[in-house]
């Protein structure tokens, strides 16, 4: 096996310049996004770094996983305890799990009883998905709480054109089976999007000192229905509810051990929303929301918790050089637990409520020149107020499309019910608070058929909350910088060829310590092709990731190594109702880790077929 540590960089980069060695043929649609300023706007005209994951990279990769479909974007750090179920986090640049904010259509999702009050989203499943959208940098001042790095946002496809529906069944390694069907289209004044997605498997062994396979099993249901009651005016249902049940590996006297224990987790949110414009000027949404967690274990241990939400957003419009968005936010959290045993604690019924309030100004007043800025100011039952803001500016030079951009924004991120009222808790802590700033430069080349982009970002957090060994409590403990460069290029060289390559350098450090943080890897690479071949009947992508040696301890004593994984997928129609096919993880068996102790995917794969009725 060739060594990562000195090929594993060389082999990105070189594929990079052969890859950028000769002109595209055909230049890509401008993707629009929402998340960024909650309006429709060009990607690249948005002043904060945005990555897009369409339904069709989804779909072309055959990826079922959630998780797996973040794990390539630049910025984006994924790591879990074991495949299939193990409890799974996600950072953004450098920072720490649970200041990422993952939502359903602008919606939060999260568990206020897990200990950082983030979802573990090791079971979300990909069907239904429209697009997800990932923000980078503090964006609080549009979603407040836990945005302190950035947001994903999981934006739920809407049923256009006439009805159709489809459906597929894959088998694979460990026994995997695969399934999911829906339907989607427009009559009338109804659309309509329903899918269902579901998987089994054996599994391996969640830790590396197991023997004995531990199964998985999840399956889950999305739901877009709306009606147009006017040309104006839509009301719609967003409805998502995933059930999984995971086997996993505990600790024994000597730590990890190969356990019997399981799990079953159920959430599910419901959003009922309003989008209504009654004038060319003006436009708003009402939504209401509500959402719930369930987490049961072996033991008898029994966690609850229910997030409620209602927002309203008006956009006001003047010609086509400024657009105000003022906003009101409303949530209440609640949880409680019980643990058996002598050792066990039961936590009634809590809850705490929120309230925010915010505006921001979208300003075109020079030709390519884009101008944003936007205060937030929200006040927590627990904490009182807490305000923040954000500002950024594009501009395009359309001589040469180039697209220099930059943001400064602050965030912040509450305290869980956990962190506030378990044992271990505290309910003085204070809320963690962040500040970050990038500045970026976006090249399109040859009509748009390579683009590349270049980003410099500082992130600075404080007050974060941590598990303070002298008090057995957690306490506002540490501050943490991190800063560094994001690259990448997206290349359609040929009808028959696309390439696109990322590289990450990330340094974050404890400012106490002057130490890395755990388990963030200075650099991280990805490259991917795309091969329509045979008049795209024959499909082929094979997509690389590469990541840097980190370390596994506070104290930098623990070093995990480097490595590189290769996946490949291929699908083939059949004809215009039937496609076949599968997808290949781990092309070289790579022997990685994500974190200690935990097991990784060798070689596998599956195949499966799917059926499409127009």
């Amino acid at each position: 096996m060739f060594q990562i540590k000195t090929w594993g960089p060389a082999l990105m980069l070189g594929a990079l310049a052969w890859g950028l060695a000769l002109p595209a043929q055909a230049a890509s649609k401008q993707e629009m996004v929402v998340t960024a300023t909650l309006t429709q706007e060009e990607l690249d005209q948005v002043p904060s770094t945005t990555f897009v994951v369409t339904d069709l990279d989804i779909q072309e990769k055959a990826q079922w996983s959630f998780v797996d479909a973040l794990r390539d974007l630049p910025g984006m750090y994924v790591r879990s305890n074991g495949p299939f179920g193990g409890v799974t986090s996600l950072s953004m640049r450098g920072t720490q799990p649970g200041q990422t904010l993952l939502m359903l259509d602008g919606v939060r999702l999260t568990d206020p009883i897990a200990p950082d009050g983030s979802l573990d989203i090791a079971s979300l499943l990909t069907g239904g998905i429209g697009q997800i959208e990932v923000v980078q940098g503090p964006q609080s001042t549009l979603y407040g709480s836990e945005a302190m790095a950035g947001v994903v946002n999981i934006i739920t496809k809407r049923g256009q054109g006439p009805p159709s529906a489809w459906a597929s069944s894959g088998f694979g390694s460990y026994n995997t089976w695969l399934g999911a069907a829906g339907g989607q289209g427009q009559v009338g004044r109804f659309n309509f999007m329903l899918a269902g997605a579901g998987v089994t498997t054996d599994g391996i062994s969640k830790v590396q000192v197991g023997s004995e396979n531990d199964p998985y099993r999840a399956y889950q249901f999305n739901a877009r229905l709306g009606y147009d009651l006017n040309d104006h005016t839509e009301l719609y249902f967003i409805g998502y509810y995933n059930h999984a049940k995971t086997d996993y590996d505990g600790f024994g006297p000597k730590g990890l051990a190969d356990t019997n224990d399981n799990s079953k987790t159920t959430s599910y949110t419901s959003i009922l929303g309003l989008a209504n414009a009654p004038l060319p000027w003006w436009n708003h949404k009402l939504t209401i929301s509500y959402g719930s967690v369930d987490r049961d274990y072996q033991d008898g241990s029994t966690y609850t918790s229910h997030l409620t939400t209602a927002q309203w957003r008006h956009n006001l419009l003047y010609k086509d050089i400024n657009i105000l968005t003022l906003g009101v936010n409303w949530q209440q959290e609640q949880g409680e637990y019980s643990e058996p045993g002598v050792f066990g604690f039961t936590l009634n019924k809590k809850s705490v409520g929120n309230l925010g309030l915010y505006l921001q100004d979208q300003v075109k007043v020079l030709q390519g020149l884009y101008l944003l800025g936007g205060l937030r100011q929200d006040h927590n039952d627990d904490f009182g107020d807490q305000v923040t803001w954000r500002a950024g500016a594009s501009y395009t030079l359309a001589a040469s499309d180039t697209v220099l951009k930059g943001t400064y924004g602050t965030g912040f991120k509450a305290p869980s019910l956990y962190q506030r009222y378990s044992p271990y808790g505290s309910q003085g802590l204070e809320p963690e608070k962040s500040k970050g700033w990038d500045l970026g430069v976006v090249q399109n080349l040859w009509g748009k058929r390579v683009k590349l982009g270049l980003t410099y970002f500082n992130i600075q957090t404080h007050n974060l909350i941590n598990f303070d060994l002298n008090t057995w409590k957690y306490a506002n403990l540490d501050e943490v910088k991190s800063q560094g460069l994001e690259f990448f290029t997206q290349a359609q060289l040929a009808s028959w060829l696309g390439v696109d390559f990322s590289w990450t350098y990330t340094d974050a450090q404890d400012q106490a310590t002057d130490k890395d943080l755990a388990y963030v890897p200075r650099q991280k690479g990805t490259l991917g092709l795309r091969l329509p071949l045979f008049k795209d009947r024959l499909l082929l992508r094979v997509w690389a990731l590469y990541v840097g040696p980190r370390y596994a301890d506070a104290a930098n004593t623990q070093e995990v190594d480097a490595y590189v994984t290769v996946n490949a997928s291929a699908s083939f129609r059949i004809n215009k109702w039937l496609s076949v096919y599968g997808n290949l993880v781990n092309l070289f068996e790579e022997d990685y880790v994500e974190i200690q102790g935990y097991n990784t995917l060798g070689l596998s794969g599956f195949l499966g077929v799917r059926l499409d009725l127009p």
